[in-house]
């Protein structure tokens, strides 16, 4: 609802500088030419790809995407106020003709068009690391929660231990994964499943066992990737 009514907010002060701008500039072009035509519509442009930019710059509510969304909407004002100077002085010096006009204002376009591929692409790249970068965090923090309900429900004070002992080994493991550890990782998995079974059958014996094993697959698993970096 917050978002719905700040988008129409933001809808309508554009819509009020829009008017204003059509307001004062037929105001004071009375006989409109060619080259006028052409700065207009460009200026037009302008505000249209201005709204755009913020659009695209803030699509996701999430820092990352906002934060480096900045630069784009920073262009996008830089862009819309270089083509209200340009287009401005083309309306009043109308003899430079429509050529010079319609050349100029398609370069200005471009430059920017190009600047804000780069931004887009830039922020989505970053995106994407953080988004896999989370996903490795969770994938850590679930096992690790695995780990603490095995420990709060044991009755064994040696396995309770051992799970206290592993589930800090889970915590302070390095979130992060590559292809060189996905068969390290896909036993630590096969492993944690053994003793979730062997927990809920009260086998704590192979538990303890289990235990210790996933201890090793952790150290494996930490060193490899410690290499492959």
């Amino acid at each position: 609802m917050k978002k719905n009514k700040n988008l129409v907010l933001a809808g309508i002060i554009y819509a009020i500088v829009i008017a204003i701008y059509n307001i004062l500039i037929f105001a004071i072009f009375k006989k409109p030419s060619g080259v006028f035509w052409i700065s207009y519509g460009f200026m037009m442009l302008a505000f249209l790809v201005q709204i755009a930019s913020m659009g695209l710059s803030l699509k996701e509510r999430n820092f990352e995407t906002v934060f480096f969304g900045i630069p784009l909407v920073s262009f996008s004002f830089f862009y819309l106020g270089a083509e209200l100077f340009v287009s401005f002085i083309f309306m009043i010096f109308e003899g430079i003709g429509t050529s010079i006009a319609l050349i100029l204002q398609i370069i200005m376009l471009g430059i920017y068009a190009i600047i804000a591929i780069i931004a887009i692409m830039a922020r989505d790249a970053v995106q994407e690391v953080s988004n896999n970068v989370k996903e490795k965090v969770l994938r850590r923090n679930l096992a690790e929660v695995d780990i603490d309900i095995l420990y709060r429900s044991c009755k064994d004070l040696e396995l309770k231990e051992k799970l206290r002992k592993l589930s800090e080994t889970v915590k302070y493991s390095d979130p992060m994964t590559n292809a060189a550890i996905a068969d390290v990782e896909q036993r630590i998995q096969d492993q944690t499943e053994l003793l979730k079974r062997f927990c809920h059958f009260e086998n704590f014996d192979d538990a303890k066992k289990s235990c210790e094993e996933l201890e090793f697959l952790y150290a494996e698993r930490n060193q490899k990737l410690k290499i492959s970096k």
